[in-house]
């Protein structure tokens, strides 16, 4: 991850997961020990790729009132919380930071056997736009995730997690979020890209990237489908007919 100073181009903060990995293979190896006992590290081994990319991080969003990152990481099948409250020393390391963990991982979830965990369901298979929900949305707080294997089907999910309160990464207990809510269907998939954002109205609007939208009601109705035809669409995102981005277009 790397902050950049727009009107400078400097860059003002920045976290590598290479700083923060563990691995059990190799005893005399550096980042040896236990994954199970070490939720707050990554494991470098989880995924054996030969084309190097391991972790494939796809999205991330941002909580200003806790001034953490939220990071999806498609071939971990997780979100990861990080502390941006570091600095870039901080960052590199275990402690510093408003949680006193440095660049090591404040929470994580959506798949706990990443790290040995025997506690907890996994809920993800491939994930994407880990989508924050601001104070002026209704759900505010919590994160909508677009799973694109729902439980390892050829179905996807998009479910709303609620966050904890303060950031508590265990061994050997439940890490995974309460689901607030969640919509699949069978007609919904796609392996790839996708997302889903809360409209002003309560309802969710879901990207399915090869099809195209769903308005989902809080009871699970489909109140309005779009078919692109074809089109590939990676996201989706809700303006008012008045906001300052479409009243900037002149249309």
């Amino acid at each position: 991850l790397i902050e950049v100073d727009p009107t400078t181009d400097a860059t003002v903060w920045e976290w590598h997961s290479f700083d923060h990995i563990i691995q059990d293979i190799f005893p005399t190896i550096s980042n040896f020990g236990v994954l199970k006992d070490n939720p707050q590290l990554i494991n470098i081994n989880y995924n054996h790729l030969d084309n190097g990319d391991i972790m494939h991080a796809n999205g991330m969003d941002y909580d200003a009132v806790k001034d953490v990152v939220y990071l999806s990481v498609n071939f971990y099948s997780e979100i990861w919380v990080i502390d941006h409250s570091t600095t870039r020393e901080e960052a590199r390391t275990h402690t510093g930071g408003n949680h006193n963990k440095g660049g090591d991982l404040l929470y994580r979830f959506g798949n706990p056997s990443v790290y040995n965990n025997t506690e907890g369901t996994r809920l993800f298979f491939n994930n994407h736009f880990p989508n924050f929900l601001k104070s002026q949305e209704i759900g505010a707080g919590n994160l909508l995730v677009y799973v694109n294997r729902d439980h390892d089907s050829e179905q996807s999910a998009v479910y709303e997690l609620k966050m904890p309160s303060s950031f508590d990464l265990s061994p050997n207990v439940n890490n995974e979020p309460e689901i607030i809510w969640s919509f699949t269907n069978t007609d919904m998939f796609y392996g790839k890209i996708s997302g889903a954002v809360r409209l002003k109205n309560g309802n969710t609007l879901i990207c399915e990237g090869d099809y195209g939208f769903w308005e989902i009601t809080p009871s699970g109705e489909v109140a309005w489908k779009y078919n692109g035809q074809g089109e590939l669409f990676w996201r989706c995102y809700s303006y008012t007919l008045d906001s300052p981005q479409v009243r900037s277009l002149g249309l």
